[in-house]
């Protein structure tokens, strides 16, 4: 018997898509990784420039970063 049966993983990486472990830096471009993850509404702040953005995403899944 397989370890992870076919829907389990499909249910997983369905999971993974909604959520991002780093991102790049819309305006110093330095990658910011996030242990816990970020969601859509989430807000973060750049590490290095400490720019902060609100995180969405668009209709086609896309991730997108506007300044707050």
């Amino acid at each position: 018997m397989p370890s992870n049966p076919p829907q389990y993983e499909e249910e997983e990486e369905a999971k993974a898509a909604k959520v991002l472990k780093d991102f790049d830096c819309p305006v110093c471009n330095a990658n910011n990784p996030y242990d816990d993850g970020i969601y859509p509404d989430d807000e973060v702040t750049c590490f290095y420039c400490g720019q902060e953005f609100k995180v969405s995403r668009n209709s086609e899944g896309q991730w997108r970063f506007k300044e707050a």
